[in-house]
């Protein structure tokens, strides 16, 4: 009886082990897809300046995800802040969050900070209230799409313009953004290039 019990039992350990095997045979597969997934960051991105050269609404693909490229040439030292290039302007419904990967060259200058701004609107005129800025160190080409940054951000209720700034300088810079938006169904429009703020 008791050798009866004591197979019985080594059966079962057999057989729990294989299946927490199995499980994490499973779980290891799903994480692998997922880094798979992530490592697709260096796929081309769907828009970029060369077929896009005035204000271009984009479509919002199901998985929420948009990438793009931009490039500026730079605009004359003395160029005032607001006059600066934006190059994305995100018109939200709602408060929402989004993630932002993003690699850059700012061809060896330093300086530029990467922001975005509420664009806000009265009867005299438009002002543009800082939600986001983050100081970029000097890549060149070298780190082009060899070097990612990884950031959140919140977007406020209206339009959301994205540019380069460099306080009483401009840059020329080459940048691809792989933008996540979590929900989707609170952005209304996001458009390439928008008119000058």
């Amino acid at each position: 009886m008791n050798k009866k019990m004591a197979k019985t039992g080594l059966f079962a350990a057999i057989f729990v082990l294989t299946l927490a095997f199995a499980g994490c045979q499973n779980e290891n597969s799903k994480i692998g897809k997922k880094r798979a997934t992530d490592s697709n960051i260096n796929s081309e991105p769907i828009y970029t300046q060369n077929n896009t050269e005035k204000p271009t609404e984009l479509d919002m693909p199901k998985d929420g995800v948009i990438t793009l490229e931009v490039e500026n040439f730079a605009k004359p030292a003395d160029t005032l802040p607001e006059e600066k290039s934006s190059f994305l302007a995100v018109i939200a419904k709602e408060d929402t969050n989004i993630s932002v990967q993003y690699t850059y060259n700012t061809y060896g200058k330093e300086g530029a900070l990467f922001c975005c701004d509420l664009k806000e609107n009265n009867e005299t005129e438009t002002k543009l209230q800082p939600l986001f800025a983050t100081y970029l160190s000097q890549f060149s080409e070298e780190n082009y799409k060899d070097t990612w940054l990884t950031t959140g951000m919140f977007l406020k209720k209206g339009e959301n313009i994205f540019y380069l700034n460099g306080k009483d300088q401009t840059f020329p810079y080459r940048m691809t953004l792989k933008i996540t938006f979590f929900e989707s169904e609170k952005i209304e429009n996001v458009i390439l290039y928008p008119t000058e703020v």
